[in-house]
């Protein structure tokens, strides 16, 4: 079984799973959700993702309830089905909508601030994990907003990526750097930034409108890598690094600005997990 999904107590195809065309997820992006890696037939970092997703609900006012001993029961019972080898990796995916919109209004209902089960759909993948390298350009189009709530949650709204993205594809490049209002280094479409220079490891300040993710996390609690305000200037023996839940990828190029040196993203990667 290459994938299985969860809603509403039930077991069914990923394709099988089916929202109201009412659903606040739908129509507005008004929800959010995790995507956490399966290795070695466990659910990697799981606590850390959904106190993330709890605090995401907190900030966006979503009364998200759901016990985690139930979650956790799911989530054990999905790998189970996946039936991996330890050699293999998946993905979990955990979505939580608003709920129906019962107006043609975006306001907010009574109903819609109350934790409903049937709100929540949780998706179990297969996947490949990518180490390729990539090129990149510095989106010109779009910019994070580092005073947005929104920039520190993980929502369904991905269009800013989506337009950042078709932006680098249409310059023949693998994906897109965000810069902030302030014209400092943000984060990729998808990911955040690691940056090697002098033998230290930086990563963009928090407060740079950043995602707040899970293994940079991880990485300054271990005092690997540094907080630091990065300006869109590089150096060709840098280290540029974008890092995920589900990828770790060495950045060869930016702009006309080719990085030459080396680097395993995948040793790196493996060592976080060891």
């Amino acid at each position: 079984m290459k994938s299985i999904g969860w809603k509403n107590h039930n077991w069914l195809k990923i394709d099988d799973i089916f929202i109201s065309i009412r659903d606040r997820g739908l129509k507005f992006s008004d929800g959010i959700f995790e995507t956490i890696l399966i290795r070695e037939n466990k659910a990697i970092l799981l606590k850390e993702h959904l106190n993330r997703l709890k605090r995401t609900a907190k900030i966006l006012n979503i009364d998200f309830q759901l016990d985690e001993k139930f979650i956790v029961k799911i989530i054990k019972d999905g790998i189970k089905s996946l039936s991996l080898s330890n050699k293999e990796y998946g993905s979990i995916r955990i979505n939580y909508s608003r709920g129906l919109n019962l107006e043609r209004s975006i306001k907010i209902s009574k109903e819609n601030n109350k934790f409903n089960i049937e709100n929540l759909w949780i998706e179990f993948h297969l996947i490949q994990l990518n180490f390729d390298s990539m090129s990149v350009i510095i989106s010109k189009n779009e910019r994070r907003n580092e005073f947005s709530l929104i920039s520190n949650c993980k929502t369904f709204s991905y269009s800013q990526s989506i337009q950042a993205l078709i932006e680098a594809t249409n310059k023949n490049y693998d994906d897109s750097l965000l810069l902030n209002t302030k014209n400092e280094l943000c984060c990729g479409t998808t990911f955040n930034l690691l940056l090697r220079r002098d033998n230290k490891w930086f990563t963009p300040n928090r407060d740079s409108g950043c995602l707040p993710g899970i293994m940079i996390d991880k990485l300054l609690k271990l005092n690997f890598v540094y907080e630091e305000k990065i300006l869109p200037e590089f150096q060709t023996d840098d280290v540029l690094i974008a890092i995920n839940s589900l990828s770790c990828r060495k950045i060869i190029k930016v702009d006309n600005l080719t990085l030459s040196s080396d680097f395993d993203p995948k040793f790196f990667w493996e060592l976080l997990y060891n």
